[in-house]
């Protein structure tokens, strides 16, 4: 085990032997940033939710693309960027020992055409991004088969739904964060195999629930209280969701009810040594957030899942790949290192939008290549020859960045290579910054352009219920409630309601959001855990809670001495949850 000062953020981290036997494995060095600011550097090389008017480079059909126009990216349409009348390698150069690696490979990287949006498959879906057999999809990112969708990020098997992150075989569900298998469901976070539920967490197997917190396989309910079915069907009526003012005074109960009733201190389902939060179907690894499905032997991973084993420091990447380091958006790989947004690749290096490849190394955008340098093709006994050389003139003649950062053999990209302004970035979700902290650290900003539309109505001027609201509303500009002022959530200060998406609010009975997009989606991500951890003391007191708001419902195993079991948990002591260690917890409620 070594102790390192990140040169980064100059905090101290700890490398682990099992880490360093794993950089022998892929015969890489130590990394010289701590794990949170590896993952800060990926981040912000991830975008989704920016996207711009345009033209194609090539064609010169106008489109909406990642990247903004003043960018000095060449940006193709999807048509044109998968054709055949340009190939990478037109793009190859020799490699030049008088320049520093990462320049060569970002001046490579600033001529070679981007897809201006990710989709596959996809019909109606122009406004999306990263998409995959969608239909009629509107400002969706990151989904799989998924149709009729709104205002969703990561939405896999979803239909006729709206406002969501992180979703599986859903269907007719609004304001969903991490969870699978619902229907007809609202505002429900971390809830799994319910149905016609609203304000639910951590709830499975629930059917006509409503503000409830920690139930499993229960019936009729409303904010943990049980009913008859036909006292059920007399009290739901009070909480009329097509009303805005009846959906603030839920929330404010149901998030009364929440910081009263203890939260595990991680939520992790049926998997065993594992150390992190959200965490499904996992075994054997270590600091991962949003892991599932057969992910195994894993380190620092931030949403991986569907069989990746056996790598570390992957951000969205899995999809039975193994040996990833250092990667985003990877997936059915092999031996991926330092790389972004490729996939069916093995043995590839710092290379990026790489679509079944192998020994690549400092590419960009190339499909079925192989042995390629800088995007130039070399035989095998010259790639094999070759390599070895640049790898060893990574290292003596390392890149150093604005702030002195040194980026050797071993380094994710510079941070001021980044293909996107820092607000413009995952970075930005899950590590927000102000414009001047994104400045000071060596990150770029990219200020709101100026808009050309006039707010035709304000929020005040809302109907409170959904059966008010005229098609009329399809031609107004809406005021957001935020409007620009001090919520550093990207808000576009005004929105507009779409028509299929008013169908949807009247057919959900739900009222008319006051927020724009943007501001929908971060406000979803605040209910998210962070991906970091914290060093916790179980708050079970014995016979309470520590902070006295909970009465506990059986003696534990501890008696009525407080509980003394410690944790690594993603909920940080400033938070007002009641956190419980696992066996405090299922006493309580399993």
């Amino acid at each position: 085990m070594e102790t390192k000062i990140c040169q980064n953020c100059n905090n101290k981290f700890v490398i682990e032997q099992e880490d360093f036997n794993f950089y022998e494995k892929i015969k890489v060095p130590a990394p010289t940033w701590c794990p949170e600011c590896r993952l800060i550097n990926r981040l912000t090389n991830i975008s989704e939710r920016a996207l711009y008017k345009d033209e194609c480079d090539q064609c010169g059909e106008k489109i909406v693309s990642l990247f903004a126009p003043e960018t000095s990216f060449a940006v193709f349409c999807s048509k044109c960027w998968w054709g055949d009348s340009w190939d990478g390698t037109q793009y190859g150069r020799d490699y030049d020992f008088s320049k520093p690696f990462f320049q060569q490979l970002h001046e490579l990287r600033q001529v070679v055409p981007c897809q201006a949006t990710n989709m596959k498959n996809s019909t109606d879906c122009k406004y999306c991004n990263g998409i995959d057999r969608c239909k009629n999809c509107t400002f969706v990112f990151s989904g799989i088969q998924s149709i009729n969708c709104y205002y969703g990020q990561v939405p896999i098997f979803v239909k006729d739904s709206a406002d969501f992150n992180f979703v599986v075989n859903a269907d007719h569900v609004y304001e969903i964060v991490n969870s699978g298998g619902l229907y007809n469901a609202k505002f429900a976070y971390f809830s799994d195999e319910c149905l016609d539920c609203s304000f639910l967490f951590n709830c499975l197997g629930c059917t006509n629930c409503f503000g409830c917190v920690n139930l499993r396989n229960q019936k009729y309910c409303i904010f943990n209280k049980k009913y008859t079915k036909e006292e059920y069907q007399k009290e739901i009526l009070k909480w009329d969701l097509g009303s805005y003012k009846v959906i603030q005074k839920a929330q404010d109960k149901f998030m009364e009810l929440y910081y009263k009733i203890p939260r595990r201190f991680a939520l992790i389902t049926n998997s065993t040594n594992v150390l992190g939060d959200d965490i499904q179907n996992t075994k054997n690894c270590q600091v991962c957030f949003s892991a599932t499905h057969g992910v195994e032997n894993c380190k620092f991973i931030f949403h991986g899942g569907l069989l990746l084993k056996d790598s570390q420091d992957v951000t969205l990447g899995g999809d039975t790949s193994e040996l990833l380091y250092q990667t985003t958006g990877s997936t059915r790989c092999q031996r991926s290192l330092f790389t972004r947004s490729s996939h069916d690749t093995l043995d590839v290096e710092y290379s990026e939008n790489i679509y079944t490849g192998n020994n690549l190394f400092g590419c960009v955008k190339l499909r079925h290549k192989k042995y390629c340098i800088l995007n130039k093709q070399y035989s095998k006994e010259e790639y094999e020859k070759l390599i070895p050389k640049i790898k060893q003139h990574m290292n003596e003649m390392p890149y150093v960045d604005k702030e002195g950062r040194v980026y050797k053999y071993g380094e994710f990209y510079p941070f001021e290579h980044a293909m996107w302004a820092y607000n413009e970035s995952w970075g930005h979700q899950y590590f927000p910054l102000t414009k001047k902290q994104a400045l000071e650290q060596g990150f770029y900003w990219r200020d709101e352009a100026e808009r050309d539309y006039k707010i035709t109505i304000e929020i005040d001027g809302l109907p409170d219920h959904i059966n008010d609201v005229s098609d009329n509303i399809l031609n107004e500009v809406m005021e957001c409630e935020h409007n620009g002022k001090n919520c550093n959530q990207q808000c576009t200060t005004a929105f507009r309601i779409l028509p299929n998406e008013l169908t949807f609010y009247r057919a959900m009975n739900l009222a008319l959001p006051r927020l724009c997009p943007n501001c929908r989606h971060y406000q979803r991500l605040k209910i998210v855990n962070p991906p970091k951890l914290w060093h916790r003391k179980c708050m079970c007191n014995g016979i309470e809670s520590d902070n006295k708001k909970y009465q506990n419902t059986i003696l534990h195993f501890h008696g009525e001495k407080p509980c003394s079991n410690e944790f690594e948990t993603a909920i940080n002591s400033e938070r007002k949850e009641i956190v419980y260690c696992e066996k405090c917890y299922q006493a309580e409620f399993i």
